[in-house]
């Protein structure tokens, strides 16, 4: 039986390491981890990670905000390593550098979250969907995220005259939350 081919980005560190060990565990699997610098000692140490029967890692660059990076990695998987499909991908690189509110972040701020969680995405899914359409059940899987909001609804905390007021008047309580460069992207992947 040919081997379940896994890729996933952002995966030497966090949520990303964290499910790479897991299908590293699982027997007849070839996992690729992509990420920012493949020379980094995080990524390295991917290396030493225990892997079941069967089951290989392959390590490839992929820089979100490089309009060629994914498509660079595809060429590589195919030609170098031999990867003729991807059966699971789990898009779950992104970027959080802070949180300000609506009222503080500044327009670049913002353009760094866009570049990397929604051009990087999109990078991502273009270069990777001819692969993934080979595989016999292929699944994308985007982590994502409840901080893809700018405002958290509280009513269920309001007496309930204050709730019908709100109803009537509009105001219905929305908090600010200090997300607004992180949410919007994430929204847009949503």
């Amino acid at each position: 039986m040919a081997p379940t081919i896994v890729l996933i980005t952002g995966a030497n560190r966090g949520i990303g390491k964290g499910i790479l060990e897991i299908y590293l565990q699982k027997p007849n699997h070839t996992v690729i981890a992509a990420n920012r610098d493949p020379n980094h000692p995080t990524s390295k140490s991917l290396d030493d990670l225990p892997t079941a029967e069967g089951t290989s890692l392959h390590v490839v660059k992929i820089e979100a905000t490089s309009p060629t990076d994914s498509a660079d990695a595809v060429k590589e998987l195919v030609a170098v390593k031999g990867i003729d499909h991807i059966d699971i991908l789990i898009a779950n690189a992104g970027m959080a550098l802070g949180f300000p509110t609506v009222e503080e972040v500044q327009a670049d701020y913002i353009q760094k979250h866009v570049d990397v969680n929604i051009y990087g995405f999109l990078c991502l899914y273009q270069a990777f969907i001819l692969l993934l359409k080979k595989a016999n059940d292929p699944k994308w899987i985007t982590i994502g995220s409840s901080a893809a909001f700018l405002t958290v609804r509280t009513l269920v905390i309001f007496k309930y005259a204050e709730i019908i007021k709100s109803l009537i008047f509009g105001t219905y309580n929305y908090l600010p939350i200090r997300n607004a460069a992180y949410a919007p992207t994430k929204l847009v992947q949503h």
